[in-house]
């Protein structure tokens, strides 16, 4: 169809000529994946340049707003959008992915789509290439959300930056389609993936085994939060036999160390409890507890902090350094937004149990303190509670728990917390959260790559799953949540001709059994992708 490429390409351009105007400069992440933030006179989102018909939606997957796209209707293949630009290096690759939608008030007919482009540029900005795969179109089924996932080609030799865009093409005519956009994704895969950078901080490889769940233990070294020095030894880190983990601040020579751990797993939307025992008001005015989600990012720069890049929400219990001050808070980041904070006071006896917990929802995050363990909830033991449903929820990226004992000065003594059981409830037991898998685009190559169904599917043990290639390539053989993200790495390399078979045994990369639900197994060579659907029963 040549009006419409001559059409992308005009688009590409235009996109650089926006830039060139005072559009987005480039970042090193995807600001305001979700569109909740919304922006100033001359752009509905914060972060986002657009063009042509561009509105909210508060029909979502996720937070508040959705971005909604209306086709341009000018009579000829035409596209409007939203877009941001990335650096990237010659021979990087993205994934990317969106959940959108059509509805049938004004769907998708004819030769219209919803797109999701990958244009390649060089460091004046120039259009050197461009990638654009459907995310949606006619065939897609309407009012419901789907989720598009596509990996690109290697970024082209002169790349500088990628420009990621999610438009509406309108064919000449076609009634005007609407199409809502929501959750975007833009990751780069190399030189390192988003799920290798989480461990930076952990270098020393310490695990330690609490609740039935494997945690890794910072450090040795100097890191944030505070920053602080970590120490990573059992001194300051430690299970005891009656399966508590303690975590400690200690001292050293002159120094004070503090400590911290990170849930091997990322665990999604759900109700994360945290008990406790003892006195976590009598905690030194300068030292803060924490337990939380967070997601280290490509980068990390305060300028991207209003948005919450980081996925943070936390249960924390200090005084931030004046005695007078309230003990306990429960936080969506940032914590200078307003609306994004609640502060409290609490008392505990000497060895009392409590649980502290956040019940992640993808429109809301419910906060709750009670005195007893995990299944102690009631009127009559809730020491506070309170509800966040502003513009800075977190996304079902890869944030993981955390906890920590840092400081923001030195200690006057040693400090300890203990806590007696970590549980986690999920949120979507189905696996799915009004979400539905979606296969990307076909490739005009791939007969050359034949996935095949699951067998057995449904299951309770695992699947086998087989595979074939027409001539030997790099292949990657991944297994999705319904939500996107990787959860095991079966296969990646380069594979010969023929078939091939293997067998998924429904665990994670950690080894951890999966929930029950739905999942997605995606075969990618170079040239296409393909992929099935899986169902792990109880």
């Amino acid at each position: 169809m040549p009006d419409m490429r001559r059409l992308l390409i005009a688009v590409a351009a235009m996109t650089c000529c926006l830039a060139a105007a005072g559009g987005a400069s480039a970042q090193c992440m995807l600001v305001n994946p979700s569109f909740d933030m919304l922006g100033s006179p001359g752009t509905v989102f914060a972060g986002w340049s657009q063009f042509g018909p561009v509105a909210l939606s508060t029909s979502t997957v996720h937070g508040n707003y959705a971005a909604r796209v209306t086709g341009p209707n000018t009579g000829k293949f035409d596209v409007s959008g939203v877009w941001q630009p990335l650096p990237c290096t010659p021979g990087q690759r993205w994934t990317a992915s969106v959940c959108v939608s059509h509805s049938s008030a004004k769907p998708l007919s004819g030769q219209s789509s919803a797109i999701l482009n990958v244009e390649w540029r060089d460091a004046g900005g120039n259009l050197i290439s461009y990638e654009s795969h459907t995310a949606a179109d006619a065939s897609t089924p309407v009012d419901v959300w789907r989720i598009y996932s596509v990996q690109s080609q290697p970024a082209p030799a002169g790349t500088a930056s990628i420009h990621f865009l999610l438009g509406v093409l309108q064919g000449p005519s076609d009634p005007t389609p609407q199409v809502t956009f929501d959750a975007a994704t833009c990751v780069g895969v190399s030189p390192a993936a988003l799920d290798n950078l989480q461990w930076s901080d952990f270098p020393s490889g310490r695990a330690v085994a609490f609740s039935g769940r494997t945690w890794r233990v910072k450090g040795p070294g100097y890191y944030g939060p505070g920053p602080n020095l970590f120490d990573n030894s059992s001194d300051a880190v430690w299970v005891d036999a009656n399966g508590r983990l303690h975590l400690a601040i200690h001292k050293i020579g002159g120094s004070w160390y503090s400590s911290e751990v990170a849930l091997t797993d990322s665990l999604g939307y759900g109700d994360y409890l945290f008990t406790t025992r003892g006195r976590l008001d009598q905690l030194d005015p300068n030292v803060v507890l924490g337990m939380f989600l967070w997601q280290y990012g490509p980068c990390y720069d305060p300028g991207y902090l209003w948005w919450n890049p980081y996925n943070e929400i936390d249960v924390e219990f200090s005084r931030w350094g004046s005695a007078g001050s309230a003990d306990a808070q429960f936080v969506a980041q940032p914590a200078t937004n307003g609306g994004n904070l609640f502060r409290f006071n609490a008392t505990f006896g000497d060895t009392e149990v409590t649980t502290h917990a956040m019940r992640w929802l993808p429109q809301r995050v419910e906060f709750r303190s009670w005195r007893g363990g995990p299944d102690a909830e009631s009127p009559a033991s809730l020491i506070a509670s309170w509800t966040y449903t502003g513009a800075n929820l977190p996304r079902p990226d890869m944030p993981r728990v955390h906890l920590n004992l840092w400081q923001l000065n030195a200690p006057a003594a040693a400090q300890e917390a203990v806590f007696d059981a970590f549980a986690f409830r999920p949120a979507c037991p189905s696996g799915f959260c009004g979400i539905v898998g979606v296969l990307p685009a076909p490739s005009p190559s791939a007969a050359s790559v034949k996935l095949a169904a699951a067998a057995p599917n449904p299951s309770a043990s695992g699947t086998t799953l087989r595979y074939t290639l027409a001539t030997s390539a790099e292949a990657d053989l991944s297994i999705f949540d319904i939500s996107g993200r990787r959860i095991r790495r079966l296969a990646s390399g380069i594979v010969g001709p023929g078939e091939h078979a293997v067998v998924w045994n429904a665990r994670n990369d950690t080894g951890q059994r999966v929930p029950p639900g739905v999942y997605l197994v995606r075969l990618r060579t170079p040239d296409t992708a393909e992929t099935r659907r899986v169902i792990i029963l109880e």
